[in-house]
């Protein structure tokens, strides 16, 4: 299927490759003045994942270990590995379908079990933090802003809004990996402690940021047509069957290579662009599906979302999973995203089945293709598609 539309984007251009092979020979020096142009004068410290930067924050935090760590059960089991390889232990909190974000209520019922807060801006779409905070008091609260680069809550970046942040730099922005974290209000010793941590890691070898850089443009290469339907498609699947899902992840923690940190400041110059042309593309999604039963992802009062992904909300989970073929066989990739995350949390985690929402929404929920690069042609087609099922 050469013309397969692809679920979500890669955009390592050879132009990234190049800026970054010559940033691992160049020093360490980076200018950090487009970061501070958006988030203002913050600590900002950089790791190899944002999975790293959230296991490095919770060390940091100097928890006794077996505390619990309060998180959205509607994530990446990542996050949950995060927060078990640092000796701790998840508390989930179930979300609010509306938002598809951290249900405050939930959180209320459960914080004196916790003892510290992971918020995820799930989509792009800023968390109720204003309630969150009032909730969580003296909690310290971390923003999982991997879905939310440049989102905003009441004209508030996301990254600035709790006591600490953390990015992904290979999501969206495609810098090809890296962590980023934000220090915002800071607690007693928490950033001298954090300093340690990262001051302790390793640095990658030249070789192996050679190696990964020369992969991450090969990758997102074959993640663009024709060779996305004609093989990548084709070797993903396979991989995704071989791979058993309910399993923990070890991850290996170290310093950002120069490469990626180097690209992502260079792109983050121009990102804003391309997120409004996402934006553009979300609202003509949500113009061409606002006749059909689904929910859609509006933006709520007082936020600016990014649109990372755009999520559509099907009445049950057989409806969503016949229209999720049906695209497929028309030539648009999609995403059940976290669909499988409740059964491994119960497998893995300790889960004990009380989020409902989660579970009711992660049987129902679709990602569709909403990628800046689409043309107007490309969006009109993926609504047609659903339209002439839903509208049947």
């Amino acid at each position: 299927m050469p013309s397969l539309i692809p679920r979500f984007n890669m955009d390592y251009r050879f132009r990234d490759l190049i800026y970054g092979m010559k940033a691992i020979f160049s020093g360490n020096h980076f200018d950090l003045k487009p970061l501070e142009s958006l988030f203002g004068k913050k600590k900002f410290l950089f790791t190899n994942y944002g999975r790293s930067s959230l296991y490095l924050i919770l060390r940091a935090l100097n928890l006794p270990k077996g505390a619990k760590i309060g998180v959205p059960l509607y994530s990446c089991t990542v996050v949950f590995d995060a927060i078990v390889n640092a000796g701790l232990v998840p508390r989930f909190i179930d979300i609010n379908i509306d938002t598809y974000t951290m249900d405050p209520m939930d959180l209320r019922d459960k914080i004196e079990d916790v003892s510290a807060v992971v918020v995820i801006h799930t989509f792009g779409h800023p968390a109720d933090m204003d309630k969150i905070r009032e909730i969580a008091k003296d909690v310290p609260i971390i923003e999982d802003c991997a879905h939310s680069l440049l989102s905003e809550y009441k004209g508030k970046k996301t990254g600035t809004l709790g006591d600490a942040s953390f990015f992904s730099l290979a999501k969206y922005i495609s810098a090809g990996d890296g962590g980023m974290i934000i220090l915002n209000n800071g607690f007693k010793n928490f950033e001298n402690s954090l300093n340690q941590e990262i001051s302790s890691l390793d640095d990658p070898s030249n070789f192996k940021e050679l190696a990964h850089s020369i992969f991450m443009y090969m990758y997102s290469f074959l993640y663009h047509r024709p060779w996305f339907g004609m093989f990548a498609f084709h070797m993903g699947s396979f991989v995704e069957r071989k791979v058993d899902i309910a399993r923990k992840r070890v991850f290996r923690v170290s310093k950002i290579g120069r490469s990626n940190l180097s690209v992502f400041l260079r792109k983050l110059k121009t990102f804003k662009e391309k997120v409004e042309r996402q934006r553009r593309n979300s609202n003509m999604l949500l113009e061409e599906l606002k006749d059909t039963n689904l929910k859609l992802p509006y933006e709520r009062k007082n936020t600016w979302c990014n649109y990372f992904l755009f999520p559509i909300l099907f009445e049950s989970e057989d409806e969503r999973d016949y229209v999720y073929k049906y695209l497929r066989k028309a030539g648009v990739d999609s995403a059940k995203l976290y669909s499988t995350t409740p059964y491994v949390a119960k497998k893995l985690y300790r889960y004990k089945g009380d989020c409902p929402n989660t579970e009711e929404f992660a049987s129902r929920v679709m990602t569709l293709p909403n990628h800046y690069t689409l043309t107007k042609s490309e969006l009109i087609k993926i609504a047609n598609i659903i339209k002439k099922i839903m509208l049947k």
